[in-house]
């Protein structure tokens, strides 16, 4: 599912360095990072080469491709540099402008159609994936999508004159720890992730 060059290059790296950068944790029983993406625990094992939920956990499938993307790319290119609150549009990233669009483009829709006509639904989701308010918007939230990569999910709700919308922003730094497909990855992991929230 991950190109072979990924895995040799995270195998190569002292997980001391990894942890650092990533803030992810390493047990070195397993030789397995724990990382979490929202409220799942993701656990990446360079040496076997997979991607899995823990052992306690309930979930029925696997991590999907999205997660191997994310985590992986993640440990790999994250540095250690704080997020700088500063929220800008997928496409002020680098590569972003020529990226996200079309078959690319951000899944905000599925957010949109979920919770155009229930935006408490919309707040508990997020609060439920450990989303805390954002004062300057009333239905906005920040959510811990990585540890180093905060997203802002905002909704804009139907009305007699407006469909529903809704869109996701971007810590500034997020460019620094992610290329542009896993941040597109990592935006249908939110997306997805919230709709199932919601129930």
């Amino acid at each position: 599912m991950i190109d072979a060059t990924h895995w040799e290059k995270l195998q190569a790296m002292d997980p001391r360095d990894v942890t650092a950068r990533s803030l992810a944790d390493y047990d070195a029983q397993s030789a397995e990072y724990c990382l979490r993406i929202l409220t799942d625990e993701i656990r990446v094992c360079p040496e076997k080469r997979s991607v899995a939920w823990p052992p306690d956990a309930r979930a029925v499938k696997p991590p999907g491709f999205n997660y191997w993307l994310v985590s992986v790319v993640y440990l790999l290119s994250a540095k250690a540099l704080a997020p700088k609150g500063d929220w800008v549009s997928a496409s002020s990233l680098p590569y972003g402008e020529f990226f996200f669009r079309g078959p690319h483009a951000l899944p905000t829709e599925t957010v949109a159609t979920a919770f155009g006509d229930r935006p408490e639904a919309f707040a508990r989701a997020a609060e439920a994936l450990g989303g805390k308010p954002w004062p300057a918007m009333r239905r906005a939230f920040v959510l811990p999508a990585l540890p180093r990569v905060p997203m802002l999910a905002q909704l804009w709700e139907r009305d007699e004159e407006f469909p529903a919308r809704a869109g996701f922003l971007f810590d500034s730094t997020a460019g620094e720890h992610l290329m542009v497909d896993a941040i597109l990855a990592l935006s249908a992991i939110v997306a997805k992730r919230l709709v199932e929230s919601a129930g």
